[in-house]
């Protein structure tokens, strides 16, 4: 099972887990469009041509049955063989050794740990580095000196590597699970005037510019304008999880207010919880 399955039916579409999949599809992904955690899953399931449904959920407006499938109401889940399982990275290791072809890390077990040592700094310092300053929403010293420090640190293992990518002369899985972050930097930039390329860091510049060139990546990308008005949405607290959406689904209702510091996981109950 090798390449890039495109999507068989609409991913706007409400379909519940006991929907079956079409012939051909072997697993379900419940997303967000413009969601990077869930984005992580569909780059992995698009590397490895994994033949797919996805259904992307209205975080605002959540159906009942998917805290079921996910006690937090957080996207993305996995769907596969009758069972599920969620968290971001869980979900993408999850198809990486369900789908073992082809393979996305390394057989060596120290170069493997490596791996997952820049994309776990990725994720516990440059992830919440990054949305700080997205929260901040303009040059802020202080939270820009932060994210620039952790994007350093990515630059500093690209030069002890020598390689083109994280995962060496290809693409693999860390280089998926760093990449939804750095497809929104353009974002930040327009937002607040964050510029990738001036931070002296030719490693990752370079690394940018040929992970563009990846059909996973021109596969999984999102519409930058679509994910420009998403942000500045989100911004203001009141996040339109449907923007984008191809028609066929329920018209969105109206977003609901958060409050800024709890975007980044809705923790606030009523768009966390199970509505009673």
């Amino acid at each position: 099972m090798t390449g890039i399955e495109p999507p068989m039916q609409s991913s706007d579409e409400l379909r519940t887990p006991d929907t079956p999949l079409l012939p051909g599809q072997v697993c379900r992904i419940y997303s967000m469009r413009m969601c990077p955690y869930a984005q992580r899953a569909r780059l992995i399931a698009a590397a490895k041509g994994i033949s797919h449904d996805i259904v992307n959920i209205d975080l605002n407006n959540k159906p009942d049955w998917f805290f079921d499938l996910n006690p937090y109401g957080e996207v993305p889940v996995v769907l596969h063989n009758g069972r599920h399982v969620y968290e971001s990275l869980i979900a993408a290791e999850y198809l990486e050794e369900a789908f073992p072809k082809p393979k996305l890390f390394s057989d060596d077990p120290m170069v493997k740990a490596y791996e997952r040592i820049f994309y776990n700094h990725w994720t516990k310092k440059g992830i919440p580095a990054f949305y700080s300053l997205l929260k901040a929403g303009y040059p802020d010293p202080e939270q820009s000196k932060r994210l620039s420090e952790h994007i350093s640190t990515l630059e500093s293992f690209m030069a002890t590597l020598d390689k083109p990518y994280f995962h060496g002369e290809s693409p693999g899985f860390s280089d998926y699970m760093i990449w939804p972050w750095f497809e929104r930097m353009p974002m930040l930039t327009d937002i607040t005037e964050f510029n990738l390329s001036a931070l002296g860091c030719p490693r990752l510049v370079a690394w940018v510019d040929r992970m563009w060139k990846n059909p996973v990546v021109q596969h999984c990308k999102v519409d930058p304008q679509l994910m420009t008005q998403h942000y500045a949405l989100y911004r203001k607290g009141r996040p339109d999880f449907t923007i984008g959406a191809d028609g066929t689904a329920v018209p969105s209702q109206p977003a609901v207010p958060e409050a800024l510091e709890n975007l980044d996981g809705l923790r606030e109950a009523h768009t966390r919880d199970r509505q009673k």
